[in-house]
């Protein structure tokens, strides 16, 4: 799986990039340490997450390749994803994810979650 992240969007995050962060693409479902849904939500919403490597919890055990480099994802979620996509953004700022199917996601959410607390 790829994931092409525009230029734009790419400027974004590395303006809050620390050493050592690493990327997650988090199917927002309940599960996991970034997680706000609850699994009976209807929405399909994901969100970018720049995470230290001990927020990696055992529920990202997949990834796909970016411009940016590894992006960790739950495997399970790979089920809502497309082979290829893009994450760009919009005339309204709005990150949206999209692949070969259509739009996946067009209210994205950038995650900055390296202060948080260890999990």
């Amino acid at each position: 799986m790829q994931l092409t992240i525009s230029e734009t969007v790419v400027e974004m995050i590395h303006e809050k990039m620390r050493e050592g962060t690493r990327l997650v693409l988090d199917f927002d479902d309940g599960v996991g340490p970034f997680s706000k849904q609850g699994i009976c939500s209807l929405n399909t919403a994901f969100q970018l997450v720049l995470a230290r490597p001990d927020q990696i919890t055992n529920e990202f055990d997949a990834s796909l390749t970016s411009n940016l480099g590894t992006v960790a994802i739950k495997g399970y979620a790979i089920e809502q994803l497309d082979p290829a996509m893009t994450l760009t953004r919009d005339v309204n700022y709005n990150l949206v994810l999209s692949g070969q199917s259509g739009l996946l996601d067009n209210h994205l959410q950038l995650i900055d979650a390296q202060s948080w607390p260890a999990v």
